[in-house]
C-alpha cells in the first residue's frame, strides 16, 4: 500500500501512543464576525510573507499562535484573495471532451515510440534508444530495434520487422518526433497504404500504449550493469537479448481482459472489409482531430458551430460533446465562439470540435477565477471595509435633495455590489424622511428632476436609472400609506 508521508503524519496526530483517538475540539459555528481589525492584522502579517509562498494551514496556525485569531482556512484564503495577496485557484469538476481511439481490430493500429535505456559496463554508462512497436488492440509487442538514437531508419526498420512477422497494419500511432515525421517514414507508409495517426491533446489514449509497455519493461529488467570492461557492442548485444526475452515472455501473457495471449490474438484472420472499415474510421479520426442539459440554448449553440464550420463528427463524439457543453456557462460559450472564429481564420487546420472545447475550458477557468476574486473583494477587501466603517461612524447627514442625489449617483455609477446596495438604502431612507415632512410631493419631484438634468457628467442611461429609483421610493411610500389607512 503506497500512502504519502504527509497522510501518515496526519493520521498519526489523530491518535495517542495507545492508539486511542484524540478528542479534537469542534469549533464549527463558534467563530465570530470578521472585523476590520482582523482583516488589517491578516493583511499586515501576510505582507511579511512576500519573500516566500504562503501556505494556508501554516499561516492559519501562525495567526492563532501570535495574533490570537482563530479562523478557518477558507475564510483566510478569501481575505488574502480579496487583498491581492493570494492567487485564485478554482477547481470545478466539469466533464472533459476527448476523442477516443479504442481498438478492437488486431493489427489495425500500431503504436511506435522510442525510449532511452542505459547499460552500465563497469562504471561506464552506455545510452541506447529502444524503438518499440506495440499493437494497440492486443498489446502485443511485435518488433523492436536498439540504436544510438531515434532516427527515421530505426522507425522504418521496426515497421519492416513488424510487416515481416504480422503483416501491414492499417494505421501507425506516433508522436511528433522528427524521426516519425521524416519524409522517408512518410514515403514508406504511403507506399504500403498505412494511415498516419498523430497523437495530440484532448486524447486520453495518446501514445500511452508504448509508454505503458516501456514502463513494464524497465520495471521488469531493472538496472542493467555489467561488471566487466568490454566494448560497446557487448552492451548492445546484452540489451538486445534482454529485450527479446522480455517481449517473448510478455506476449505469452493475456492482456486487456482477453482470454487469449497477444501472439495468438494477432494470428486471428481479418477480412478485407474489416480492414477497410478500420481505415475509414482512422481517416475520420484524423480529419476531426484537434489541438482544442442545463438548457437547450447551449445545445443549439453547439449544433450551430458544427453546422457553420462543417465539422465532421461521429455520433459518439457528438454525444460526448452534448454531455460536456452542459457544464459550461452560456457567456463562456459565446466568448469561445468569437475566439474560435479568430483562431480558424489564422489556421484552417484548427477547425475541429476538440479545439473548440479546449478554448472553452480555458475561458471558463478564467471566468471562474475572476468570479471568485470579485466575490472575495466584495466581502473582505480591506480598503472597502475601512470605507464602509468610516461611513457608518460619520455623523448622520440631514435628509436633503443634495444628499439624496449624491446617493443616487453612487448607486448608478459604482460597480461594487455592497456599496451600491448601501447607497440605494440611504437614498430611500432620506427620501422617505423628506416626504414625511411635507404635504405635497410635486415640488420635491420637480427639484429632483431638474437637479438630475444638470448632472452632465452622468450619461442619459444613468440619469434615467437614478430617476426610476427615486420614483420607486415614492411608490413604496404610497403603498405603505395605503396599508396604514386600511388598518
Amino acid at each position: 500500500m503506497v500512502v504519502p508521508v504527509s497522510t501518515l503524519t496526519g493520521w498519526d496526530k489523530c491518535f495517542d501512543e495507545n492508539l486511542k483517538p484524540v478528542v479534537m475540539p469542534d469549533n464549527r459555528g463558534k467563530t465570530g464576525k470578521v472585523t476590520v481589525e482582523m482583516v488589517r492584522c491578516i493583511v499586515h502579517r501576510a505582507k511579511g510573507y512576500q519573500s516566500r509562498r504562503i501556505r494556508l494551514k501554516q499561516f492559519a496556525a501562525d495567526l492563532k499562535q501570535h495574533e490570537g485569531i482563530e479562523m478557518g482556512v477558507k475564510t483566510i484564503e478569501e481575505i488574502l484573495i480579496a487583498n491581492d495577496l493570494y492567487k485564485v485557484r478554482t477547481r470545478k469538476k466539469r466533464p472533459r471532451y476527448y476523442q477516443s481511439l479504442r481498438q478492437q481490430l488486431p493489427n489495425g493500429l500500431l503504436s511506435i515510440d522510442g525510449s532511452d535505456m542505459i547499460v552500465w559496463v563497469g562504471e561506464t554508462p552506455y545510452r541506447f534508444n529502444v524503438e518499440l512497436a506495440v499493437d494497440v488492440a492486443t498489446f502485443a509487442h511485435t518488433a523492436f530495434t536498439v540504436a544510438d538514437s531515434e532516427t527515421a531508419e530505426e522507425v522504418i526498420k521496426v515497421l519492416e520487422m513488424h510487416r515481416r512477422d504480422w503483416g501491414v497494419p492499417v494505421g501507425i500511432l506516433s508522436d511528433s518526433g522528427s524521426a516519425n515525421l521524416s519524409e522517408a517514414v512518410k514515403d514508406y507508409m504511403k507506399d504500403l497504404g498505412i494511415e498516419p495517426v498523430p497523437v495530440g491533446p484532448g486524447n486520453p489514449k495518446g501514445n500511452g500504449t508504448d509508454e505503458g509497455a516501456f514502463s513494464h519493461m524497465k520495471r521488469a529488467l531493472g538496472r542493467i550493469r555489467l561488471d566487466a570492461s568490454s566494448p560497446k557492442a557487448l552492451a548492445r548485444s546484452v540489451l538486445e537479448a534482454l529485450v527479446s526475452v522480455y517481449i517473448h515472455m510478455r506476449n505469452r501473457l493475456c492482456a486487456c481482459g482477453r482470454t487469449a495471449p497477444p501472439g495468438q490474438h494477432m494470428s486471428q484472420p481479418v477480412s478485407v472489409e474489416q480492414r477497410n472499415t478500420e481505415r475509414l474510421r482512422l481517416k475520420d479520426h484524423v480529419a476531426a482531430k484537434v489541438a482544442g442539459e442545463q438548457d437547450q440554448v447551449k445545445l443549439d449553440r453547439l449544433h450551430w458551430v458544427i453546422r457553420h464550420y462543417g465539422l465532421d463528427v461521429t455520433p459518439d463524439e457528438l454525444k460526448r460533446a452534448q454531455r460536456t457543453i452542459k457544464g459550461y456557462e452560456l457567456e463562456a460559450i459565446r466568448l469561445t465562439e468569437t475566439a474560435f472564429l479568430k483562431a480558424t481564420q489564422r489556421k484552417a487546420e484548427r477547425r475541429s470540435l476538440p479545439y473548440f472545447f479546449g478554448i472553452l475550458k480555458n475561458i471558463q477557468q478564467q471566468r471562474d477565477d475572476d468570479a471568485k476574486r470579485d466575490y472575495c473583494r466584495q466581502r473582505y477587501n480591506h480598503e472597502a471595509m475601512l470605507r464602509l466603517e468610516r461611513q457608518k461612524n460619520e455623523q448622520p447627514k440631514p435628509a436633503s435633495i443634495e444628499n439624496v442625489l449624491g446617493m443616487l449617483e453612487k448607486a448608478v455609477t459604482v460597480n461594487v455590489r455592497f456599496v451600491k446596495e448601501l447607497a440605494i438604502r440611504k437614498a430611500r431612507q432620506w427620501t422617505l424622511e423628506m416626504i414625511a415632512s411635507c404635504h405635497y410631493l410635486g415640488p420635491i419631484k420637480k427639484k429632483v428632476e431638474d437637479a438630475l438634468v444638470n448632472l452632465k457628467h452622468l450619461s442619459i442611461e444613468q440619469r434615467e436609472s437614478a430617476w426610476e429609483l427615486f420614483c420607486q421610493f415614492l411608490k413604496t411610500n404610497e403603498q405603505e400609506s395605503r396599508v396604514t389607512l386600511s388598518l
